[in-house]
């Protein structure tokens, strides 16, 4: 008999953003890992803390759809729950079970999820996993510039993939406990950073913070940062992507600080809309990136 009482921590943001960070420290609080999970890498020495079979399923969802993790600004998550067959939703059901077993709380990251979750929410709730989420932001530019440093892809690709990501993030989960986490107040003070998204997102963290402190310390401390910038501001990307990006950046920074802010829903809304627009009438041609499995 399943318990309402397991819970999954499921961390949302765009590759490049420290959801990484995020779930190590989350690990570190007492979450459980998977069973398999994908090995460190020169790019990320600290690990991944995501599934192989999840990344798995998550890899054949998008290329079913004719799509990458960098090749998916045609992608519609709608398009997801029918194109599921009873064979992957059976697949998805098992793997939950074989890399959580009955683990009270885990964590589950990709950052493909961004655009994946409609998949992944019902067999969690049929298995009685109640989910919570945490929206990993990280300034566009830094991510811009290490995707640009670690695959090669220029500002005018990765921009528009960053906006496509936090916009479904935050889409797709809207109606479930979650929080908004800023990679800059995790490396400044991921105590209180941690502390509040925990309250918000209705996560009780098995390790105390007190207890884990100097586990985390040493974890994030070893984190290579590279590409900081300033945060005033984030017109990053091509004409027409550049006030999105800085309107969402702006927008989930106040969404971290007040979760219900109706007037920060609204904007975030009216940004989707002129993406969604942007995605079908303007998107450059030029904009079609190689297909790769980083």
């Amino acid at each position: 008999m399943p318990s309402a009482n397991r819970q999954a921590v499921i961390i949302l943001g765009m590759h490049r953003s420290g959801t990484s960070a995020v779930a190590g420290a989350t690990v570190r609080l007492g979450l459980g890992p998977p069973l398999t999970p994908l090995p460190a890498a020169v790019d990320n020495p600290g690990g991944f803390y995501e599934s192989r079979l999840v990344v798995h399923i998550n890899h054949h969802l998008l290329r079913a759809a004719g799509c990458a993790w960098n090749l998916s600004l045609t992608f519609d998550p709608d398009c997801i729950e029918p194109m599921l067959q009873p064979s992957d939703r059976e697949t998805i059901a098992q793997t939950l079970e074989r890399e959580f077993g009955t683990s009270p709380a885990f964590v589950l990251k990709d950052p493909r999820l961004c655009l994946t979750l409609p998949a992944w929410l019902p067999p969690l709730r049929a298995a009685g996993i109640v989910p919570s989420v945490l929206i990993v932001v990280r300034h566009p530019a830094e991510v811009v510039r290490s995707l640009l440093r670690r695959n090669q892809f220029p500002e005018r690709e990765t921009a528009p993939q960053w906006l496509q990501h936090m916009l479904e993030a935050e889409w797709l989960s809207r109606g479930l406990n979650r929080a908004v986490v800023f990679y800059d107040d995790l490396m400044h003070d991921w105590r209180g950073c941690l502390g509040r998204a925990g309250e918000r997102a209705g996560i009780a963290w098995p390790r105390p913070i007190d207890e884990a402190g100097a586990e985390i310390d040493a974890f994030l401390s070893g984190s290579a940062r590279h590409h900081a910038v300033a945060a005033t501001s984030a017109f990053v990307g091509p004409p027409g992507i550049g006030d999105m990006v800085n309107a969402v950046w702006s927008t989930l920074r106040y969404l971290s600080e007040d979760p219900d802010s109706s007037v920060a829903l609204a904007c975030l809304d009216h940004v989707r809309g002129q993406f969604a627009t942007w995605r079908k009438e303007v998107l450059p041609p030029g904009l079609r990136v190689v297909f790769s499995d980083s």
